[in-house]
């Protein structure tokens, strides 16, 4: 099972994505073309590590405790690793960790000591810790590749790998500093909005890519011009760090191939919209950069495992959450709306089978471990709120119950880019958000518009739906087993954060 953090659908092509059209997975769109791709797969908090505890207890935050990140999880419930480890499995996870505490439950385990490291990082094992020269991605790879070969061949395996290039800093491998250099990325079409009749929190968040962004911190844009938008000052910048921790020829290839394009955007930048554009381009790409770096380490996977027996192998590709990708004028996650919550899912049974299968209906992260448990002929976890993918990934019609809406659930405020509390339910053309603690409510048409710009919660003619989804949300807040505070915070704590003395108004 690979997870990448925070990998949007509209960056890989299996799935049409607006910035797909740079074709930035087309290892990942080949192994999708024989497997079965969930279209429309959700994560239950769009955070992380949340994400990833409820991937691998298959319970929402609410229950499995790990509800917020930089939490410590000491898998208090049973998960994926110990049921299948219980059932005689050989696990392993390499790659980014978010769990705080060391990992349980792995036989074999090297974490990134520091998930925003991105060149030479220190990584954490059993008996130590070791910092290795190179880029993430690579390194995350090539350890895969030692374990898969030297692993003993008389048990089966369970192999959890988590890229995290595509987390921040968005620091691309060397040699892929110069890709899209020659394209104009596509904008989304809200890039520039005002949140009109959106809640608040649209507002008064802190992921606004003209605003948030700033051009040498978060951009690798190194000139005397000071960028009027720079909100604080940031002396752990984390782009700095990664540049400190690189090695003299690292250094000075990074810095090579910035110099021209760093002075070809100081002769661009002329406006309020310029610069937004040009901010947009720049992080995009290198998102997009890190993105093409996992993809061309996914097919060194894919040859191990071929080489080793991939008729035996389930293969499964995922990320813990989505991203704003410009959409909304935003860079982050941790919202409900589509593009932070949706996220890949692709399932291959055989590297070798000729056909993929399209499966539309709502999944959720919490059915990842009840699938992988079904495979192994094990039984769900006691704690699990999911169910298993197998249903949908045969020929049968035991879909045709399959559930009808997705529960999500944002337990952070205040927090890192300040996203209001919130919970809401969407289900194939609707979408219900309270924002509890502020009292606010929005309510979107899917169908009409899928990119959320129309809050229509308060027109009288949509009365009698959200009324009905009002019923429903609070029906799947109660199977849930949701027991947070949803109480509205008294007015002086309320205007803290949206009086005058907040950052916005």
């Amino acid at each position: 099972m690979v997870v990448s953090d925070s990998h949007s659908i509209n960056a890989v092509g299996a799935y049409n994505g607006t910035l797909s059209i740079t074709n930035p997975t087309p290892n990942l769109d080949r192994i999708a073309s024989k497997s079965a791709i969930f279209t429309n797969a959700f994560c239950g908090n769009s955070s992380s590590g949340p994400s990833i505890a409820t991937l691998l207890t298959g319970s929402h935050s609410h229950i499995n405790g790990f509800i917020e990140n930089k939490n410590n999880f000491n898998f208090p419930h049973e998960s994926l690793p110990k049921a299948l480890k219980d059932a005689g499995y050989e696990t392993a996870l390499i790659g980014r960790w978010d769990l705080g505490s060391k990992p349980l439950h792995f036989d074999y385990w090297k974490i990134l000591a520091d998930s925003t490291e991105k060149f030479n990082p220190q990584f954490l094992m059993e008996n130590g810790e070791k910092r290795i020269e190179g880029h993430t991605t690579d390194i995350i790879t090539d350890l895969v590749i030692q374990w898969l070969s030297k692993r003993g061949k008389n048990k089966p395996y369970f192999l959890m790998v988590q890229y995290n290039a595509t987390s921040t800093p968005w620091m691309p491998a060397i040699r892929h500093l110069n890709l899209y250099d020659d394209k104009i990325l596509p904008e989304p079409e809200n890039l520039e909005t005002n949140y009109s009749g959106k809640a608040s929190p649209a507002r008064y968040q802190e992921m606004s890519i003209l605003e948030d962004l700033d051009f040498e911190e978060d951009l690798f844009f190194k000139s005397q011009v000071i960028d009027e938008n720079k909100t604080k000052e940031r002396p752990d910048s984390l782009g700095q760090k990664n540049l400190d921790a690189m090695t003299a020829e690292q250094f000075s290839a990074w810095t090579l191939s910035w110099r021209p394009k760093n002075e070809a955007l100081l002769r661009e930048i002329q406006s309020e919209n310029s610069k937004l554009s040009l901010k947009f381009q720049r992080f995009a790409k290198n998102y997009l950069r890190c993105v093409h770096g996992i993809d061309e380490n996914l097919k060194r996977i894919e040859e191990k495992i071929t080489d080793l027996n991939s008729s035996e192998v389930i293969f499964i590709y995922t990320s813990n959450k989505g991203r704003m990708l410009g959409e909304h004028s935003w860079f982050g996650s941790k919202w409900i709306y589509e593009e932070s919550i949706r996220i890949p899912l692709i399932i291959s049974s055989n590297f070798t089978q000729s056909s993929n299968k399209i499966i539309p209906q709502l999944t959720q992260n919490i059915d990842i471990a009840p699938t992988i448990l079904e495979y192994a002929n094990l039984e769900n976890l006691e704690n699990s709120q999911g169910e298993s993918l197998h249903c949908l990934l045969g020929n049968d019609d035991e879909n045709k119950t399959w559930r009808d809406s997705i529960y999500y659930h944002h337990h952070k405020f205040p927090g890192e880019h300040m996203i209001a509390k919130h919970y809401g339910i969407r289900t194939k053309y609707f979408k219900l958000v309270h924002f509890y603690q502020f009292g606010e409510w929005e309510f979107y048409d899917l169908l009409k518009d899928p990119q959320e710009n129309e809050n229509i919660y308060n027109i009288q003619v949509f009365s009698s739906k959200v009324a009905e989804m009002k019923k429903l949300l609070n029906l799947k807040r109660s199977e849930y087993e949701d027991k947070t505070n949803i109480s509205i915070m008294p007015e002086d704590w309320r205007k803290i954060y949206r009086g005058p003395a907040a950052r916005k108004k």
